[in-house]
């Protein structure tokens, strides 16, 4: 698979979804990050408030000095996941976008050659490999359709008429193309 390694990253590819999957990873990570502190808030008041009293340290409340230290871990952890997840979001809505586009533009217009290459570190690597080969596929039913019209083409434009049996061949030809491809039927009005 061809790489394609662009200079620049570009932040504003389909803003919506990637500020939508920025804001929902941040948010697991904001609750993992209050629960896991809370946890140890209390198993630390418990457990370091209990071999305190062993060294026989006077204090009025050891959460006093522990709550400063968790609230700051906390918020620390907070701002490493929002650093984490400014970039983890565009390996995944940057391919979606590109794919989106591609098979909005290109492949709705029936553009058969296009293909999709990710960038190193993409995500979504193998939806892009089965696109690849199901634009292939259709291709390859598309050319077999081309190839049994070409020779419609050349036995209507020579000199001569040309048989019912090689007109048959090429309609029999023609409709087992067009029957490999499965069409969802419109209702009629």
């Amino acid at each position: 698979m061809k790489k394609i390694r662009r200079s620049k990253v570009n932040y504003s590819i389909k803003t919506a979804f990637q500020l939508r999957l920025f804001l929902k990873i941040l948010f697991i990570i904001f609750m993992s990050i209050t629960v896991t502190s809370g946890i140890f808030y209390i198993y630390a008041n418990r457990e370091i408030g209990d071999s305190f009293k062993l060294f026989h340290i006077n204090a009025t409340n050891f959460l006093d000095y522990l709550l400063p230290a968790v609230l700051t871990a906390m918020v620390g952890g907070f701002f490493i996941a929002l650093a984490m997840t400014v970039f983890f979001p565009h390996h995944i809505a940057g391919p979606l976008y590109r794919i989106e586009r591609e098979l909005k533009e290109r492949i709705g217009n029936g553009d058969m050659t296009v293909r999709f290459y990710l960038r190193e570190g993409d995500e979504l690597k193998d939806l892009a490999e089965a696109l690849n080969m199901a634009i292939e596929r259709i291709g390859l039913k598309i050319r077999d359709i081309e190839s049994a019209s070409n020779d419609l083409s050349r036995l209507t434009s020579g000199n001569g008429t040309p048989s019912m049996e090689e007109l048959k061949e090429i309609k029999k030809r023609l409709e087992e193309a067009v029957q490999k491809f499965k069409i969802q039927q419109t209702p009629h009005l």
